[in-house]
């Protein structure tokens, strides 16, 4: 997405369905996409954007943030 420089409004248009809000979230992978919008993504990205890189990425607590 950022080597294409297309802005997300843009991309949400082209996926469908979604908003730039919500394509900020996956580009930031502060979530996941379903198996549809991860499909459209693959195939609008010519396959250079799969699935996995799309998974979300889990922060890690320390212990002491756990704990509070």
């Amino acid at each position: 997405m950022r080597a294409a420089e297309v802005d997300d409004a843009a991309l949400a248009e082209k996926i469908g369905d979604l908003s730039a809000f919500t394509v900020r979230k996956l580009r930031y992978r502060e979530r996941g996409p379903s198996i549809r919008v991860a499909a459209r993504i693959e195939e609008l990205s010519g396959g250079m954007v799969r699935a996995p890189d799309l998974q979300p990425v889990k922060s890690r607590r320390t212990p002491a943030e756990a704990s509070s």
